[in-house]
Parts: structure tokens; sequence; C-alpha cells
């Protein structure tokens, strides 16, 4: 009776959380002097998110890629 219901909750609760790892990237990028920023790998971020950022010539490596596991993004130069 209520699967639906649950279904669409942890939908919208995934969605959600992956919206605010993306809003709390952009946040940092925007205070960020280093150039590098990085996040664990518990944080998750769409694919739409992803390719945004690396048109944006922010080169990033996922967990998977790294031997500390972490996402890293390297920001592009400041002019």
């Amino acid at each position: 009776m209520y699967e639906e219901d649950i279904e669409h909750a942890l939908r919208a609760r995934k969605y959600n959380a992956i919206r605010a790892d993306e809003r709390e990237l952009i946040n940092a990028i925007t205070y960020d002097t280093d150039g590098i920023i990085k996040r664990r790998p518990c944080f998750g971020y769409s694919e739409e998110f992803i390719g945004e950022l690396q048109e944006h010539d922010i080169n990033i490596c996922d967990p998977d890629g790294k031997s500390d596991g972490n996402w890293t993004f390297t920001l592009p130069p400041m002019y």
C-alpha cells in the first residue's frame, strides 16, 4: 500500500542529498584560493553537474581513480 510512496521518498532523499553536495561544492569553488578541492567519497554528484564542471575546465578525479579515495577537483587558474 505504501510501496510507491516509500520509493518516491527514497528517490527524493537521494536527489536532495546530491543537490546539497553540488551546492556545497559550488560554494567551495566560489571561495577557493588554492585551485584544488577535495571531497570525501560519500559525496555524490549528478552526471549533468560533472559535465558542466568539465565544460568549465575543471578537472575531476573520482574516488575510484584516486589512491586516497577522495573526489579531487582541480580548478582552472585565476585570471
